[in-house]
C-alpha cells in the first residue's frame, strides 16, 4: 500500500478524510501535529468525537490567526485561518443529520476561508454563476503581473467537495504559474445544496456550461484556451461537460467514473452517509435511483464527442470508483474522440498519489498535470520573477 493515515484500519472513510488533510498540510495548508493531536481522541466509529475533534483544532488555530492579525503579523494570521478553514471543513463532512450544524459549519469554512484570502498573493474575488432561479457562489483568481487575456483552469467540485477545498489543492500552483483560476458551488455541492436547493443532475454540461458563459464575459480569460479539471465525482462531470460544450480547450479527468453502480455504492455505506448521497443526487430512495433515468450517470455512447486533448490520471490503488476501477479509466480513455489523449497511471510507491485523485501527494496531480498542459502548449507562463527582470 501507498503512504496513508493507518490508524484506523478498519475505518477506511475516515481514514481517507485523515490521508487527504495530511495532503493538505504537505502544500503547506493544515499542520501534521495538529492533525495527529486530533485523531488521538477521536474514536472512528463515534461521529461526534470526529466533529468534536477538529472543531476544538479548528477553533484553537482561529484564535492564534486573531492574534497574529491583532498585531499586524499577516503572515501568521493568513497561515492559520487557512488551516482553520480545512479543519472545519474535516468537521463538516461527518455532520449528516443536522442540516443547521452543517450549514453554519461551511458558512465558518467560508469566513475562514476569506480571511485568509485578504493576505493571498492573489486575491479571491467572489462571484456568481447564474442557473435556473439561483446565483451559484464561486471564486475567480487572475494573476495581475501577466497583461491581456490568459488561460484558466475551470475547476470541478467532486461529490462532497468544497470550492474552498478545492482552491488549496490546485489554486495556488496554477496561479503562480500563470493561469486564472475558478471554482464555483456547482449543484450538489456546499450551499448551492444546502440553502438553493439545487441538486447534481446526470447532464453536468446544463450547469458548468453557464459557468463558461460566466468566464467569457471577463477580459482576462482567454476563450480558447479554458482548461477544465474535474477529479472524483467530477471526473465523471468534466468528460460529460467536454462531450457537449466545445469551447473547451482541454479536460483532464482524475478518479473519474464511466459508470455508477447506485446500488453497489449506496449499500456499503453507513445510513446517514448513504442518506446524504440521495440527497445530494436529489433522489428519494435507491429504487427511484435504480428505475428513473434521471439518475442514469453513464458515459457509454456519450465519449466520441469529445474533441479537446484529454488526459485520464488514474491511481494505482484506487478505491473509491467502484466496481472496476482501472477498467472505468481505461473505457474512458478508449472511448474518448479525442484524437490527442493520454492515459495516465500513478504507479510510483515512493512517491504515493496512489489513492483516489492523489489525496496522499497532491504535488503528484500538480506536477503530471502541469506537465501535460505543456505537453499540448497550454503549459505556465515564465516565473513571476523573471517577468519583473528588465530586458
Amino acid at each position: 500500500m501507498t503512504i496513508e493515515f493507518s490508524r484506523w484500519p478498519a475505518n477506511y472513510g475516515k481514514s481517507f478524510q485523515v490521508t487527504k488533510i495530511l495532503g493538505l498540510a504537505s502544500l503547506g495548508f493544515a499542520d501534521a501535529t495538529e492533525i495527529f493531536a486530533a485523531c488521538k481522541n477521536i474514536d472512528p466509529d463515534n461521529d461526534e468525537t470526529w466533529v468534536k475533534e477538529w472543531l476544538a483544532t479548528a477553533e484553537t488555530v482561529e484564535r492564534h490567526g486573531r492574534q497574529a492579525e491583532a498585531v499586524g503579523n499577516w503572515y501568521a494570521a493568513r497561515d492559520a485561518y487557512a488551516r482553520a478553514c480545512n479543519y472545519t471543513r474535516t468537521a463538516e463532512f461527518m455532520v449528516k443529520d443536522d442540516e443547521a450544524e452543517k450549514v453554519r459549519l461551511i458558512r465558518k469554512s467560508t469566513e475562514l476561508f476569506e480571511k485568509a484570502g485578504r493576505y493571498f498573493d492573489v486575491r479571491p474575488e467572489k462571484v456568481q454563476v447564474p442557473y435556473e432561479d439561483a446565483m451559484l457562489d464561486g471564486y475567480f483568481f487572475s494573476p495581475d503581473w501577466i497583461e491581456g487575456p490568459k488561460p484558466t483552469l475551470f475547476a470541478l467540485n467532486g461529490g462532497e467537495e468544497h470550492s474552498t477545498e478545492n482552491y488549496f489543492n490546485l489554486g495556488p500552483a496554477f496561479i503562480e504559474s500563470g493561469y486564472n483560476f475558478f471554482v464555483y458551488d456547482q449543484p450538489g455541492t456546499s450551499l448551492s445544496l444546502y440553502e438553493k436547493g439545487k441538486t447534481r443532475r446526470a447532464d453536468s454540461e446544463a450547469f458548468h456550461s453557464k459557468a463558461i458563459d460566466f468566464l467569457l464575459t471577463r477580459p482576462e480569460v482567454d476563450p480558447n484556451k479554458i482548461i477544465v479539471f474535474g477529479e472524483s465525482f467530477s471526473g465523471y462531470d468534466s468528460l460529460r461537460f467536454a462531450s457537449f460544450d466545445q469551447r473547451i480547450a482541454a479536460v483532464i479527468s482524475d478518479g473519474g467514473t464511466h459508470k455508477f453502480d447506485w446500488a453497489a455504492m449506496l449499500r456499503w455505506m453507513p445510513p446517514s452517509l448513504a442518506a446524504h448521497g440521495l440527497r445530494i443526487l436529489g433522489a428519494s430512495s435507491l429504487d427511484e435511483l435504480a428505475n428513473d433515468p434521471r439518475f442514469a450517470y453513464d458515459l457509454e455512447g456519450v465519449l466520441h464527442r469529445i474533441e479537446c486533448p484529454l488526459l485520464v490520471v488514474h491511481g494505482a490503488e484506487e478505491a473509491l470508483v467502484q466496481p472496476t476501477p482501472l477498467w472505468q479509466a481505461l473505457t474512458n480513455y478508449e472511448q474518448a474522440g479525442s484524437k490527442n489523449k493520454t492515459f495516465l497511471p500513478i504507479e510510483d510507491r515512493r512517491l504515493g498519489g496512489l489513492e483516489h485523485c492523489q489525496v496522499d501527494n497532491k504535488h503528484v496531480t500538480r506536477e503530471v498535470v502541469l506537465n501535460w498542459l505543456c505537453s499540448i502548449g497550454l503549459g505556465p507562463s515564465a516565473p513571476r520573477s523573471t517577468k519583473a527582470r528588465p530586458a
